[in-house]
């Protein structure tokens, strides 16, 4: 009677440490849109910077869903299924980086234009 729930808890757990189960790691969809720092707005930089926040926090969601999957398929999972969810979270890392630099970028320059006094007319 014991070999039965025994049985089912071992293919449910061999079901979740298949490959396909990574599938469950989902990209957050499409980054959002970076303003011009030379004709944003204070509101538009502001709502830049909650959305890119927002976004880069996913994409960590994203690539420590693909280390837990790894962990959990290291020893049934083929390498190459093993490096290939490597590749996506580090994608996520770097899509993340890229990301927070060119909002750094358009701040920076919101920021000069903002601190720039204009020339009396």
């Amino acid at each position: 009677m014991r070999r039965f729930p025994l049985a089912l808890c071992a293919a449910l757990l061999a079901a979740a440490a298949s490959p396909a189960f990574a599938a469950e790691c989902s990209t957050p969809g499409q980054a959002p849109a970076i303003p011009d720092g030379q004709t944003a707005t204070q509101a538009q930089m502001d709502a830049a910077k909650q959305q890119v926040q927002s976004y880069v926090n996913s994409l960590q969601s994203l690539q420590d869903c693909y280390e837990a999957r790894i962990k959990m398929t290291q020893k049934t999972a083929k390498p190459d299924d093993l490096q290939k969810m490597r590749d996506a979270g580090n994608a996520a890392v770097t899509q993340a980086q890229q990301l927070a630099k060119t909002y750094s970028e358009q701040k920076k320059i919101f920021n000069n234009r903002a601190s720039t006094p204009t020339a009396p007319k």
